[in-house]
């Protein structure tokens, strides 16, 4: 802390109640003068401490399926990307490969994360590429990337993009064949955070097996955070991802502990619930995906976070929620005619026939900011 010396020569403000000083008299001889000045000095030295700190440091954490993200060359150990090459049935150019990066650029910059979560990208080649676009294009430097090729039947991953270094990163492997929930750590200015990035298994096929392997993804991350919170009652982590189920759904709720319901999680003093952020907004704001074929809204995409980032919650995590922080981004350039996500794919039309859309993603990002204690 700077050191502030306050002299008895310091100027008296009108209307501080300092009688003047009269000539030739030591302004030390003066003791309302001295206290004055005493207080102005403490006052100064406060401010220097915590004023001219700058800010209390924040955090931007977002959350965006970019929906098969894939490059143009054919990988002959995944049949899953025979579709997005040239000669594929989605024509995939490499000027609608650019064209996509662009476009998920542009929304990506438009959020400004410290931390990007992502899912559906095909390899580590599309990270490095969407970086170099939102760097060279919008100067937002993303240059961080955490990635590994999964399991996954399609070939698409979970990954996570940050201007900041990780200090530990892990895979939790859950149901076999599935993508693994990416974990990383942070540490910022001595405050820690927790990220773990989910892309659980899809509703397609029998309800029944889907069911149970999202069970299953839900008992891996329930798990950890039970493991982590027994260690660190306060710690800060933060559950983003696409989770293929809404956030009523009993597998979230109950498997997974990822509750839209704040006044039950402030209840839950054990501090195993976590709060699903999508119940801080209204109804109608709160949808990331429309399914066309049944024409119905689903909140497939959402964050939740430990207690302790409530607040005026004990124990307190080193992190908290802002308030009104949470959204869903929805920007024009995002939205059909009909308020729906624009993908970037061909679209079947009963009019029109299979018409190619240039949008972004059939996702809406979902985003957060934080802010230190």
């Amino acid at each position: 802390m700077r050191t502030i010396v306050c002299r008895g020569s310091c100027k008296t403000p009108r209307g501080m109640g300092v009688p003047p000083m009269k000539h030739g008299q030591d302004a030390r001889a003066t003791p309302a003068r001295k206290g004055f000045c005493k207080s102005l000095c403490l006052l100064m030295a406060l401010w220097m401490t915590f004023g001219a700190r700058g800010d209390t440091p924040t955090l931007v954490v977002a959350f965006w399926n970019v929906e098969n993200l894939f490059d143009t060359e054919d990988d002959p150990d995944n049949k899953g990307d025979d579709a997005y090459t040239p000669s594929g049935w989605m024509r995939w150019t490499p000027w609608r490969y650019r064209t996509k990066l662009e476009h998920l650029a542009e929304i990506i910059a438009h959020m400004k994360p410290d931390v990007l979560c992502l899912t559906e990208v095909e390899n580590r080649r599309v990270l490095e590429d969407l970086s170099e676009a939102l760097l060279s294009r919008h100067s937002c430097k993303l240059s961080v990337i955490v990635h590994r090729d999964s399991r996954d039947k399609r070939g698409i991953d979970v990954a996570l993009m940050t201007h900041l270094t990780p200090v530990a990163t892990n895979w939790l492997e859950s149901a076999e064949g599935q993508r693994e929930v990416l974990v990383c750590e942070f540490n910022v200015d001595g405050r820690s955070l927790t990220v773990l990035v989910n892309h659980w298994k899809s509703q397609l096929g029998k309800k029944a097996v889907s069911d149970f392997i999202r069970r299953q993804e839900a008992s891996t991350v329930r798990a950890y955070l039970d493991k982590r919170l027994e260690r660190d009652p306060a710690a800060a982590m933060l559950v983003a991802g696409d989770f293929n189920d809404n956030p009523e759904s009993e597998i979230l709720v109950e498997t997974a502990g990822l509750v839209p319901d704040e006044a039950r999680v402030r209840a839950d003093t054990s501090g195993r619930s976590l709060f699903n952020l999508a119940a801080s907004l209204p109804e109608e704001r709160r949808a990331t995906y429309y399914y066309a074929a049944g024409k119905k809204w689903n909140v497939m995409d959402s964050i939740s976070v430990t207690r302790g980032m409530l607040e005026d919650v004990e124990p307190t995590a080193p992190w908290r929620v802002v308030k009104d922080g949470y959204s869903v981004v929805r920007t024009p350039a995002q939205c059909d005619e009909d308020g729906t996500p624009i993908p970037f794919r061909f679209v079947r039309s009963k009019t029109k026939g299979n018409a190619f859309k240039t949008g972004y993603s059939d996702h809406f990002p979902v985003r957060v900011k934080l802010k230190a204690r």
